[in-house]
């Protein structure tokens, strides 16, 4: 009777840790599946996540701005929208440690985000990385935008490039007719 009280006790117990896992991660998204890929240690596997934001466009105004792109070492739970503990608003976002010295032997979490101001339909957003003339490495995802109004963060994990020295990251989004990009200098170890 005692080994299966016990037993009783530690299923609950695995049951409460498990749902409390994702506490205070909150993934607000109107993309479907697209929010729902693996997070980890994959070339192919990316996170999407969409935070309303209060815009009323004025007649004019573009359709999307670009925000950033980012990168650090990669690691499950970040990017999140409204996930920073202690902010004294619920527009923020976590992201993982900012470090453009790409360490040897290591995944690497690259981001972009961009506000939507105004758009609906089919984006595709991609990374190149570059060393002069030469491409270091490329990759890209597509997603469908179904809501407007508000700012878009998609973030993919690379394992380490074969390279050493420096190299410029340079993110980009295509939305329709809409476009953007924005670079940063990397250092690969």
């Amino acid at each position: 009777m005692l080994i299966y009280t016990r037993r009783a006790l530690v299923s609950l117990l695995a049951f409460g840790l498990a749902a409390c896992a994702g506490a205070g991660q909150t993934r607000t998204t109107p993309f479907g599946s697209a929010a729902q890929t693996g997070h980890g240690q994959s070339t192919t596997s990316g996170v999407l996540v969409f935070q309303r934001a209060s815009i009323r466009p004025e007649a004019g105004a573009p359709a999307l701005l670009m925000n950033f792109v980012s990168n650090g070492p990669d690691q499950g739970g970040v990017p999140c929208i409204n996930c920073v503990y202690g902010a004294s608003s619920s527009d923020n976002v976590g992201l993982t440690g900012p470090s453009s010295y790409v360490l040897s032997n290591t995944y690497w979490q690259y981001a972009i985000s961009f506000t939507d101001v105004s758009y609906k339909g089919k984006c595709k957003v991609s990374w190149t990385i570059t060393s002069g003339k030469k491409t270091v490495d490329s990759f890209s995802a597509s997603f469908n935008l179904t809501s407007s109004g508000g700012f878009v963060l998609y973030a993919m994990a690379r394992s380490r490039p074969n390279y050493s020295g420096p190299a410029m990251l340079t993110g980009k989004y295509a939305c329709g007719k809409n476009s953007g990009s924005t670079q940063e200098p990397l250092y690969f170890e």
